[in-house]
């Protein structure tokens, strides 16, 4: 056992290596740090908000309360996970860390920003088929930087992406089998593509 858990962990550390020193370079050096700066991420949820309730009306708070829900039952979840394994994170172990944000004290498994982006990612792909393509490539993309800035893990923002992106893709499935199709955006989607001719045939 002890064998094959060294073995995992140096995959682990090697695509960590590869991800944090062979591929960095002065552009990601600059973009990376913004993808995990939360205040980016505030800044993206004041315009995003907005336009949702704008555009689809009060359709859109299900999907908006799903999502505050899903962040914060993964955040809290994935801090209960990091207590129970204790791993350290590679600033603190590996010595060559190209190291681009704090190394806090906090342990590894699994990431918080993996996990909390892939839990927006689960509500939002499920509920707005039409964002999954800009919510999952940029929660793929903020996962990414935790390794390149020597902060996580491979291993850290996979288990955290994947915690993440089960409690919102479940919390979505439920939503959809106990909250009325009218009060959903989901709901309005299916309306419009019915309405248009496009939308799953009805049966007598």
């Amino acid at each position: 056992m002890g064998d094959a858990v060294a073995f995992l962990y140096g995959i682990d550390r090697t695509i960590f290596l590869v991800v944090n020193r062979t591929l960095e370079n002065p552009i990601l050096d600059h973009v990376m740090p913004a993808l995990s700066d939360k205040w980016l991420g505030l800044l993206a949820v004041a315009v995003v908000v907005p336009w949702l309730l704008i555009h689809y009306g009060r359709r859109a708070w299900p999907a908006i309360t799903l999502a505050v829900l899903a962040v914060a039952l993964s955040d809290l979840g994935a801090g209960l996970i990091k207590h129970a394994v204790q791993r350290m994170r590679p600033c603190h172990v590996i010595a060559e860390v190209h190291l681009l944000a704090g190394c806090t004290r906090s342990f590894a498994m699994p990431s918080n920003h993996a996990s909390n982006m892939f839990a927006i990612a689960g509500v939002v792909g499920s509920l707005l088929p039409g964002w999954r393509w800009v919510v999952l490539p940029l929660a793929g993309a903020v996962a990414y930087s935790r390794v390149y800035l020597g902060v996580h893990y491979p291993a850290d923002v996979l288990v955290g992406g994947v915690w993440g992106a089960t409690l919102g893709y479940g919390l979505a499935l439920l939503a959809k089998r106990v909250v009325p199709a009218d009060w959903m955006v989901v709901g309005a989607s299916t309306r419009k593509l019915a309405a248009l001719g496009t939308g799953p045939p009805h049966r007598s």
